[in-house]
C-alpha cells in the first residue's frame, strides 16, 4: 500500500461511552483490544515494515471512571481536588443551585453536571461521563506530559492530539457565552452559542510548547522526531495556523471534508489555495477527505467520485491522511435510532439523530466476503457491517485488477513517492472548466535534469469537460503528456501520449500524465 504511517484511535481502558474517547487509564490497553504486550509487538512489527505508528492523545478530558476523577469527587482538600473544573454554581432564591453559566456541550445540552458527593458542578465539553481536565493546574499538565513520555518510551512515533481547541476555559466561570449567528437551532445545540470563553483560548499554545519540549527531549536522545498533528476545526484559518508555530508539525486541514456534490473543481481549488496561501513560510501542508466524525466521501460526493478524490488526495502537496475504507470506496451504513451507538446521535433523540449521528461512517472495515467481512469472529459487531461487504471488500478488489478502487489507490500511493510529489510546489493551469481541478507537480530541487513534471486533472463537476491544459513550469512549455493513470480504463491507456490542448474528462474521472520532456521548438 506504500503507507508510511498508521494512526490508531483510542485503545485505552474505557467504559466506551464515546468510542474510547472517555479514558479511564491513559497508560494501558483496554482488554477488548488486547494487552500492552500486544501493543509492543505491533510497534515492533510496524517498524520492521517501515511503518510509523501515531496514537490518539486525548488531553482535554478523562472518563468519570478515571482514578483522578473518583478522587476529585471526594472533596476540596485532597491531591486531586483541582484536577477538574468544579464550581458551586448559582444559588437560586428557592435554595436550589443552577450551573454557573449558559455553556453548552458539544454533544448538546448543559455542559455542567451536579455531583451529589462533592456538592458542586463539574464541567464537560462532551458527555457527562467525560469531565474536562483543569490545565490551569500545573500537576495536571505534568501528569499529561508523563502520559506522552510513557508512550514515547514504548516506541510510538507521534500523536494525533484530539479536540485541542477545548483545552482551556476562561477563569471567570460566571461569564455567559453570547448567542451565535446560526439560525434555527435549539438553545441546547452547541451551534446556538459563540464559544468565545471555551474554545481556542491562547493558553492552549503554552501547553503545546510544553509538549514539544517533551518531544524535543526524545529527539535529542533517540534521533527520531516525534510527530504531532492537532485536531482543530477552523473556518477562518487564523487559529489553525497558530499551531504550526507553537509546536505541532501540522494542524489537521479539514477543508476537503467540506467537498460534496455541490463542490466542483473550482471549489476544490479554492480550498487548496486557501490553506497553502495562509501557511507560515517553510511549513508543510496536509489534506484529508474523511474522518470518523464526518460523512464518508462516497456519501458526500458520490461513489462515482471515490477514485478521483483519492487521486486528488494523494497527489496534492504535503501529507495526505486516508480514513480507513476510503481505499476501497466503502459506503455508509444506514441505522435506525435503536441501533445508534454515538452519544451525539443519542443525545439529540430520534427526530434529529440522522443529522448528528456519526455511526454511519464507522462500520467495520470490509476485508473479505466471510462472516463480519473478516473484521471479527464475534457473533455480532459493535456496529453492523455494510450489507455490500460480499462484493465490496479488500480480497475482492485485489482479484479485480488494476481498475479496482484498491489497486488505483495503491498505484497512486506508490507514485507519490516520486520526487515531484515530495515538494510543496504546485502550479495550476489557467482558465480550466469550473468542474475541473488541474495542477502540475514538480520538484525544482530534484537533482535529476530535467526534473520530471506530472499533470493531474480531476473532473469534480457534473458534466463532461474539454480543456486546454498546456502548462509552463521550470522554464519549459509542455504540450503533451503520457498517461500514467486513468481512473476510467486504466488498463487500456497506460503510456498513451496525449495532447494537453484537448483533455476530455467525464464526471468523476481523473488523469495523471507524465509530461513529455521535448522542448517547445520540437513540438
Amino acid at each position: 500500500m506504500d503507507i508510511g504511517t498508521i494512526w490508531l484511535s483510542p485503545f485505552y481502558p474505557s467504559p466506551m461511552v464515546d468510542f474510547g474517547y472517555d479514558i479511564s487509564d491513559f497508560t494501558d490497553v483496554d482488554p477488548v483490544f488486547g494487552t500492552i504486550q500486544d501493543f509492543d509487538r505491533l510497534i515492533v512489527e510496524a517498524h520492521k515494515r517501515g511503518i510509523n505508528v501515531l496514537v490518539d492523545f486525548v488531553p482535554n478530558h478523562s472518563s468519570n471512571e478515571h482514578l483522578w476523577f473518583k478522587e476529585s469527587r471526594k472533596g476540596k482538600d485532597n491531591p486531586y481536588a483541582d484536577y477538574y473544573i468544579w464550581d458551586d454554581g448559582k444559588l437560586m432564591p428557592d435554595g436550589t443551585r443552577q450551573p454557573p453559566n449558559n455553556w453548552v456541550s458539544v454533544f448538546s445540552g448543559d455542559a455542567w453536571t451536579w455531583d451529589d458527593r462533592r456538592q458542586q458542578f463539574y464541567f464537560h465539553q462532551f458527555t457527562v461521563e467525560q469531565p474536562d481536565l483543569n490545565y490551569r493546574n500545573p500537576k495536571v499538565r505534568e501528569e499529561m506530559k508523563n502520559v506522552l513520555r510513557f508512550w514515547l518510551d514504548r516506541g510510538v512515533d507521534g500523536f494525533r492530539i484530539d479536540a485541542i481547541g477545548c483545552l482551556f476555559e476562561v477563569e471567570d466561570l460566571s461569564l455567559d457565552e453570547p448567542r451565535s449567528k446560526v439560525a434555527n437551532v435549539s438553545s441546547r445545540d452547541h451551534l446556538y452559542l459563540d464559544h468565545i470563553y471555551t474554545n481556542n483560548l491562547p493558553e492552549i499554545h503554552e501547553v503545546i510548547r510544553e509538549w514539544r519540549d517533551v518531544f524535543d527531549e526524545y529527539e535529542r536522545k533517540t534521533g527520531k522526531h516525534p510527530f504531532a498533528v492537532t485536531e482543530i476545526y477552523d473556518e477562518t484559518y487564523v487559529e489553525s495556523m497558530k499551531y504550526y508555530d507553537s509546536g505541532a508539525d501540522i494542524p489537521f486541514n479539514f477543508d476537503l471534508i467540506g467537498v460534496d456534490r455541490s463542490c466542483d473543481g473550482a471549489c476544490i481549488r479554492s480550498y487548496v489555495n486557501a490553506w497553502i496561501e495562509r501557511m507560515p513560510p517553510g511549513k508543510w501542508p496536509n489534506f484529508v477527505i474523511g474522518n470518523h466524525d464526518r460523512h464518508r466521501i462516497t456519501r458526500r460526493k458520490g461513489l462515482a467520485y471515490a477514485d478521483a478524490m483519492n487521486v486528488l488526495l494523494l497527489t496534492l502537496p504535503g501529507t495526505p491522511t486516508t480514513y480507513y475504507g476510503e481505499e476501497i470506496a466503502m459506503e455508509e451504513i444506514e441505522l435506525s435510532f435503536d441501533q445508534v451507538q454515538d452519544p451525539w446521535g443519542k443525545n439529540v433523540g430520534p427526530e434529529l439523530f440522522h443529522i448528528y449521528n456519526r455511526d454511519g461512517c464507522r462500520s467495520p472495515m470490509q476485508w473479505s466476503d466471510r462472516r463480519n467481512s473478516g473484521f471479527s469472529s464475534a457473533q455480532s459487531t459493535w456496529l453492523p457491517v455494510n450489507p455490500d461487504y460480499k462484493t465490496r471488500n479488500v480480497e475482492a478488489q485485489k482479484i479485480q485488477g488494476s481498475n479496482s478502487h484498491l489497486e488505483i489507490y495503491r498505484f497512486v500511493a506508490k507514485l507519490r513517492r516520486q520526487s515531484a510529489f515530495q515538494s510543496p510546489d504546485i502550479h495550476f493551469p489557467p482558465d480550466t472548466s469550473s468542474g475541473v481541478i488541474a495542477y502540475a507537480r514538480y520538484n525544482p530541487r530534484d537533482p535529476e535534469t530535467p526534473s520530471p513534471v506530472y499533470l493531474i486533472a480531476v473532473n469534480a463537476g457534473g458534466v463532461p469537460t474539454t480543456d486546454d491544459l498546456e502548462v509552463r513550469v521550470l522554464g519549459r512549455h509542455f504540450k503533451t503528456g503520457v498517461v500514467v493513470l486513468d481512473t476510467e480504463g486504466q488498463e487500456g491507456r497506460t503510456e498513451e501520449e496525449v495532447a494537453l490542448k484537448d483533455i476530455r474528462l467525464r464526471p468523476g474521472q481523473a488523469l495523471v500524465l507524465k509530461l513529455c520532456q521535448r522542448s517547445n521548438d520540437e513540438l
